[in-house]
């Protein structure tokens, strides 16, 4: 489910009206980013989503979150309805080293 008006209103009510990767205030200017990015089977749905600057969002590119990112953003999510895509759990336990084979893995046990 695509990320509507009133997801990305609480996203920046959770975020503090901050970029996810920086800190600093977004603005009017937020752009999406895919956690686990779409060219990588990242779900295009508020569970996998966080606001961030333009420039933010471009240095992060298609690599996938640190495990600090993770425990962050499961812990503004936890009580929300946006919720946790579950890829992003099971990457908090990779091995290091096969972190994209435990996304790969845990996106097609979604299918």
């Amino acid at each position: 489910m695509p990320v509507t008006p009133d997801d990305t209103r609480l996203m920046d009510v959770l975020q503090g009206g901050r970029c996810f990767h920086c800190g600093e205030p977004v603005g009017a200017k937020a752009t999406f980013d895919h956690l686990i990015p779409q060219a990588y089977g990242g779900a295009d749905e508020p569970a996998n989503v966080v606001l961030a600057h333009r420039r933010c969002n471009q240095k992060k590119g298609d690599r996938l979150p640190t495990p600090e990112e993770i425990e962050r953003f499961a812990a503004e999510r936890r009580r929300s309805r946006l919720g946790v895509w579950p890829p992003l759990l099971a990457l908090l336990k990779a091995e290091p080293g096969d972190e994209w084979m435990t996304v790969a893995r845990a996106i097609a046990d979604l299918r």
